[in-house]
């Protein structure tokens, strides 16, 4: 199972408890937590980057590297 499967049944997890949950406030944090977990399944931007740079390496495309940010 990979890293992005666990956080996506964690996710699902979270929005069951959401369902069960009687308080409105404890609905929402359940909820925010489903959101961070599947959040944290998608690529940053920094990521793309990166794999563009190290096929760029790999392939020698002639394109320059890209430029990151911080």
């Amino acid at each position: 199972m990979s890293k992005a499967d666990e956080y996506r049944g964690n996710a699902r997890e979270c929005e069951r408890m959401a369902r069960t949950s009687t308080n409105p406030a404890d609905r929402a944090l359940w909820l925010q937590m489903a959101q961070d977990w599947l959040r944290m399944t998608q690529p940053s931007p920094t990521q793309g980057s990166k794999r563009f740079d190290a096929a760029q390496k790999a392939q020698g495309t002639g394109q320059s590297p890209s430029i990151v940010e911080h």
